[in-house]
């Protein structure tokens, strides 16, 4: 068991604070002990102060009862008014409070029963198995959208969340794949599934057969794996690098154990379905089994599982230590009797290398919410969590005013760099950036204090689950906690005496884990009207055994192991409003000009020499397309507003259409790649840094489910989930309802601090008030804060 370290104050010391707060109550004649608990149907499970907290024995015992004093304050939520605090005080109780909103109504996820009931319906209906577990079912739910809230129409959300309109009709989303096709329906209405019908969204034919979802197929896979190292046999393998092969004789489990990993292909001939097989060893304990991702162990092979008869499906490009391919086992025997086979340095040990040996400890308390609408300080919004894409955030609102209508997570990619045969691609949401993932861990993952919402599981966390809908569980993949940060919304110093505001936040955080990586994503709502998203990237970096000339595509950091040059990136989607949804997008840009011109006075001397000065050029973008793309450039800076053209704060000559300005926080690379490249066309939202497009009910991802296999076959047809098809409207963006979509890139050059897991790093970028109030908000915040 690895190390854990004592991050938290000992007892002793706990109970030697509050004795010292005791004291410095004895002076006083108040004690203040707030219920903050919000009303009793939103209020979290743990315990609130409701009655009238009794201090004095409590304080009077602190010696004696050590933990449970602390226990007991802390549920009490006692404030000691005359012991001075700092503002970085980290508060034993939350101000956020959670209650069921109108946005989680309509827009919240399926719950874990919605789900079930529908899932068992639409089988009852079609005959539909709930994944393909055994190779003769041919209907079957597939991928982590099987089954999903199919969104209702805009207009009709908008016009009920603002109390001018019914509550639509909830309907959900199902993924069907046959022998041969791909279909999307509509099922509902949910709230009364004996009225329930279903309709088609996608017809038969326009998804290819090849790009079904879901992996469960890999399942039949591994009697062809074990075929293979059968044949190939113990005086090869075993010689080659020792008894760790279950499948044949003289196996000891203690020198650990091979396994494979299946990769997606998405450089497959068009039409063909294929994947890798990447073999690994999963070493003995004390190791941690995904220790596996940096053990690779150079046995690869490609199969070919196009046709739904899995009798079709045929293996061929074996490479053994780099050498290779060989198109069957018996070419590859053949090599090695006639003596042209090379051994490989492949040796492989467990222990502290490849397991962190220091982790910290996890909290006991989950504190649990089923209301999904949260409201802090000027802020209030609704949260789910969407099975395929991830964390969403709907119905923003400052001081009332609806900003945002969706913020959400929609994609992550990573590409990695390598040989013909060895670069690759993943997209997360196609796999599932929230099934593969389990319950956030209390005092690890997020503050002792913060608050846990739930969502619908039915593939995980366990990747070899037989993914079943019907038997969905709930989860915890979100927390919400508020946060005195670490520095000021503003500061001065004037007078000798430095001036300032503390800044509060309220974080909303979602951990997703997709095989090797960890993705946490947080969006944090400050009270200046900044909302800051923040994706870092965390977990085991994919390897492999280096082959001749690896230090081209990776840093080698250990024998055996190459850590790959691999670019991630994530999308995610603004659907902002200002004012309404009469928008426009306002680009104003910082560029070098000669000192004439303009229509400026420039009170120039005419003995004097003249330099360049910097100015602003404003423009709105009328269409959708190219000039609505844009990737950030060092040398001509950008600011990139969605705003309001007949609304402002300010009067006369100077008045600035309110609006939202778009910001990158960090450094974004480009995408590397050409937009020909099949991984880029497969996803040409990574070309952008952003994309603005005109709101439609059917353009709800910039990329769809179905990109990770026959990539050479783009899906691009009128039912694709594709922004460039998006952009290529050219509809109008002048004064209508807007959507930006924001992505961002970081190559990641692999180092020897990456071993064994790396230390977690990430992109961000801000949507933040663009003369939005007339004054900084910050300044002057709202008093309920």
């Amino acid at each position: 068991m690895p190390a854990v370290d004592e991050e938290r104050p000992h007892l002793a010391t706990v109970t030697s604070f509050w004795t010292a707060a005791w004291w410095g109550f004895i002076g006083s004649d108040k004690v203040d002990c707030q219920d903050g608990s919000p009303s009793s149907q939103a209020a979290p499970r743990s315990a609130r102060c409701g009655r009238p907290c009794v201090v004095v024995p409590l304080m009077l015992c602190a010696a004696a009862l050590g933990s449970l004093v602390t226990l007991r304050l802390q549920k009490a939520g006692a404030v000691l008014t005359t012991v001075p605090m700092s503002p970085y005080h980290d508060r034993l109780q939350s101000s956020v409070r959670f209650f069921p909103s109108r946005a989680s109504e309509v827009l919240g996820e399926l719950s874990v029963k919605e789900v079930q009931e529908i899932s068992a319906w639409f089988m009852l209906q079609t005959g539909a198995a709930p994944c393909r577990a055994f190779e003769n079912v041919r209907t079957w739910l597939a991928g982590p959208s099987a089954v999903e809230l199919l969104r209702p129409p805009k207009a009709e959300t908008l016009a009920y969340l603002d109390g001018k309109g019914v509550k639509p009709p909830r309907f959900a989303r199902v993924t069907m794949v046959t022998n041969s096709s791909v279909l999307e329906f509509k099922v509902g209405p949910v709230e009364d599934l004996s009225k329930a019908k279903i309709s088609e969204l996608v017809p038969k034919g326009a998804i290819p057969y090849s790009k079904r979802p879901g992996f469960e197929e890999t399942w039949f896979v591994k009697p062809i794996y074990d075929a293979v190292v059968t044949e190939l046999g113990a005086s090869l393998l075993v010689k080659a690098f020792g008894p760790i092969w279950p499948q044949l004789a003289g196996y000891d489990p203690s020198r650990g154990t091979v396994s494979f990993l299946p990769r997606n292909d998405p450089l497959a001939p068009r039409g063909t379905r294929r994947i890798r097989i990447k073999s690994v060893v999963v070493p003995p304990a004390p190791s941690r089994p995904d220790a596996q991702w940096l053990n690779p162990l150079p046995l690869d092979m490609e199969v070919n599982i196009t046709a739904w008869n899995v009798s079709e499906w045929s293996i061929n490009h074996i490479t053994f230590c780099n050498q290779g391919p060989f198109d069957s086992p018996k070419t590859l025997l053949q090599a090695y009797s006639k003596g042209q086979l090379q051994m490989c340095n492949a040796t492989f040990s467990a222990g502290h290398w490849d397991t962190p040996q220091r982790e910290s400890p996890r909290g006991t308390l989950r504190n649990e919410s089923h209301h999904n609408g949260v409201s802090w300080g000027p802020w209030s919004f609704s949260v789910t969590q969407r099975p395929s894409t991830g964390i969403a955030v709907t119905d923003i609102r400052f001081r009332g005013e609806r900003i945002v209508y969706e913020l959400a997570l929609m994609d992550s990619q990573a590409i990695y760099g390598g040989s013909l045969r060895d670069q690759f691609m993943y997209s997360d949401s196609a796999y599932t950036m929230s099934q593969w993932s389990t319950s956030l861990e209390p005092g690890v993952d997020c503050p002792d204090k913060a608050t846990y919402l739930s969502a619908a599981n039915w593939m995980g966390p366990d990747m070899s689950r037989r993914p079943d809908p019907r038997e969905a569980q709930e989860f915890w993949p979100i927390c919400v906690f508020d946060w005195v940060e670490d520095h000021e919304i503003w500061r001065h110093m004037d007078a000798a005496q430095s001036r300032g505001y503390v800044r509060k936040t309220v974080v909303v955080r979602s951990i997703a884990t997709v095989g090797n990586y960890d993705y946490i994503m947080d969006v944090k709502f400050r009270k200046d009207g900044e909302i800051n998203v923040e994706t870092r990237f965390a977990g085991y970096p994919e390897t492999r055994f280096p082959g001749q000339g690896e230090e081209v595509f990776s840093t080698l950091v250990r024998d055996g192991v190459a850590g790959i040059v691999h670019t991630h990136s994530v999308a995610w989607k603004a659907d902002i409003e200002v004012a309404g949804q009469k928008n426009a997008l306002h680009v104003t840009e910082v560029r070098e000009h000669e000192s004439s011109g303009l229509g400026v006075n420039w009170k120039a001397d005419g003995q004097e020499q003249r330099f360049p000065t910097k100015i602003l050029q404003h423009h709105y973008v009328d269409r959708e397309g190219a000039n609505s793309t844009f990737v950030a450039d060092t040398r001509v800076p950008k600011a990139w507003a969605i705003v309001n053209r007949n609304s402002s704060v300010s009067s006369g000559a100077w008045k600035n259409p309110r609006g939202y300005r778009i910001e990158l926080l960090s450094f974004s690379t480009a995408q590397v790649h050409s937009p020909e490249h099949p991984f880029v066309k497969a996803m040409p939202w990574t070309k952008y840094h952003l994309a603005v497009t005109k709101y439609q009910d059917n353009e709800y991802r910039p990329s769809s489910p179905y990109v990770n296999f026959d990539g050479l076959q783009p899906l691009s047809g009128p039912y694709a989930q594709d922004l460039d098809v998006f952009l290529s409207n050219n509809e109008s963006l002048m004064d209508e309802d807007l959507v930006a979509w924001i992505g961002l890139n970081k190559e990641h050059i692999v180092r020897q601090e990456d071993i064994p897991l790396v230390s977690n790093f990430g992109v961000s970028f801000s949507l933040q008030p663009w003369n939005f109030f007339d004054l900084n908000t910050g300044s002057n915040p709202p008093s309920e804060l």
